[in-house]
């Protein structure tokens, strides 16, 4: 089946994306790595309890699990590419400043693309 998107169609789209840092983005892409772990055993009628870890490929020591908040993953991600040189420390930027703006949305962005069924 092929899907036919008119011109109003095709800018908003593009609208949605610009906001982003596409190098940024797929540099996290490429490298996450998603392992399931169930833990505990079958006790009776319990279940095992079942987690999602997030880690990045070369870059150990900076992975999450599913239980954690956003919040806490986006100021993980942020300190790990400041630790490895990628961008500059965004806290000491004004909260206006284009170059946070666009960082910030783009490590929201991945956030919820990598939280949900779409990979």
């Amino acid at each position: 089946m092929k899907i036919i998107l008119n011109e109003d169609e095709k800018n908003q789209i593009s609208s949605q994306h610009d906001g982003i840092d596409r190098q940024l983005f797929n540099f996290l892409l490429r490298r996450l790595k998603v392992n399931e772990r169930e833990l505990g055993g079958d006790w009776g009628d319990m279940k095992p309890f079942k987690t999602t870890e997030y880690s990045f490929e070369s870059l150990p020591g900076y992975g999450f699990n599913s239980y954690m908040s956003k919040k806490d993953m986006e100021k993980r991600i942020i300190t790990m590419l400041y630790e490895k040189d990628i961008i500059d420390w965004i806290y000491d930027m004004d909260e206006q400043n284009p170059e946070r703006v666009k960082i910030v949305k783009t490590i929201r962005k991945f956030l919820n693309f990598m939280l949900s069924d779409q990979k």
